[in-house]
């Protein structure tokens, strides 16, 4: 998904595919690829169907985005098939590889320029995406997003490849999710983004641990590497981080618990530049939210942002659909989030969402209806419509409907 500016180029945050060491490091990894598939003994493939899990699911999503008076009309379609594996090769050892393939084609693809280069960029250390086909009227992308081994060893977890190092609380915005932060709106990419990293688990009993994590990158100012300890306080979970944010020292605190009947969790992390560390300021983010569910079965909830390393001249409506920083979450100093949704029936569910700022005149609602068609066959009805000053000159057709079908095996 993608927001289109005004010469109909898809605005974009990541830096286009880079040559030289990139592609060597792409042969590299082709090879790698290669001899684990060639290499692997007969005795085991032998054995395939007992030790790895199959799963995966197809999703045909399509697009239409109008202007506000409905005389601008495109369609985007995003045909998307992902494969996922489990490898137990004992209690102790698992392998999870997981890729993701999707054929593009519409008004984005015939008319956004740099969008192969786009999509062949992989923003971790190993560069595991491929763009197959890049022609006028299609594009065709996989992309490995998760790769890692996993070993368990009774309160040790340990993790190492591409995985998700999930520590965010909060729901639309995470200023605790150090190493793979999400874009909430990016509703059809439910798995998150990954991260290559070593990461590390202990367990000191049921409600409380300690967690460290690595970052993987090819300098020391591309890296994070940081640690968590997480207790369990009357009745409340809470969590301490401290660590080394690319070129920032990062210090955070996250909560998550209940005020009376309504849930109420935060996240806040203040980032300070490394260098010329005594005479540079820092920058505090944090946000909260509250939930509740009614006895209607109306579910119903509140998130409320304050992004203190907000620049407005970096604030890139990409943000809104690419992951962004966790120092610098939305394309606004403030935001809020206000969602509700209600089960018509088992089969049937309907949601409304608000997301706004308090200090920019911008309003994005987000209507949603779900349905479950068969046992693995689900509908999908959404709308994404962009109000206010922030999107009036730069984006075309603010207004975007998505219909998605999803078959999952």
């Amino acid at each position: 998904m993608s927001y289109l500016n005004q010469k109909g180029v898809v605005s974009k945050s990541s830096p286009p595919c880079e040559g030289g060491d990139r592609g060597g490091r792409r042969v590299a990894n082709s090879l790698v690829c290669l001899i684990l598939i060639l290499f692997i003994p007969i005795t085991i493939k032998a054995q395939l169907s007992e030790i790895v899990d199959i799963s995966g699911y197809v999703k045909e999503l399509g697009q239409f985005s109008a202007s506000n008076d409905f005389s601008e009309l495109r369609y985007d379609n995003i045909l998307h098939h992902r494969f996922e594996t489990e490898w137990s090769f004992s209690d102790n050892l698992e392998l999870n590889a997981d890729l993701r393939t999707r054929l593009l084609n519409g008004y984005t693809v015939q008319n956004a320029s740099g969008l192969a280069q786009f999509y062949e960029n992989d923003p971790n250390l190993m560069d595991l995406s491929w763009v197959w086909i890049d022609s006028d009227n299609a594009l065709l992308h996989s992309q490995i997003d998760r790769l890692h081994l996993s070993y368990f060893n009774g309160p040790l977890e340990l993790y190492v490849g591409r995985h998700r190092i999930n520590w965010g609380k909060t729901t639309a915005w995470n200023p605790n999710d150090l190493f793979n932060n999400y874009a909430f709106l990016d509703f059809d990419y439910e798995e998150r983004p990954g991260v290559d990293a070593v990461s590390a688990v202990y367990n000191l009993d049921f409600a409380s641990s300690i967690e460290m994590g690595v970052k993987l990158a090819d300098s020391f100012d591309e890296m994070v590497i940081a640690g968590m300890y997480r207790i369990n306080y009357n009745t409340y979970d809470l969590q301490v981080i401290v660590g080394h944010y690319e070129d920032k020292v990062a210090l955070g605190l996250g909560w998550a618990g209940y005020l009376k009947d309504a849930g109420f969790k935060g996240e806040a992390t203040y980032f300070h530049p490394e260098e010329n560390f005594f005479s540079e300021t820092g920058s505090l983010t944090t946000t909260f939210g509250f939930d509740y569910m009614f006895d209607n079965s109306i579910y119903a909830q509140a998130e409320f942002l304050y992004n203190g390393g907000y620049q407005n001249r970096n604030a890139s409506l990409a943000t809104l659909t690419q992951p962004p920083r966790a120092d610098n979450l939305f394309i606004s100093e403030t935001g809020y989030l206000l969602n509700g949704s209600y089960p018509v029936n088992p089969l049937l569910n309907v949601n409304l969402g608000v997301m706004g700022s308090f200090t920019q005149k911008m309003l994005i609602l987000f209507p949603q209806v779900s349905y479950s068609l068969d046992e693995n066959l689900d509908l999908l009805l959404v709308s994404q419509l962009l109000k206010g000053k922030v999107f009036s000159n730069s984006v075309e057709t603010p207004n975007v409907f998505f219909f998605r079908l999803k078959w999952s095996y």
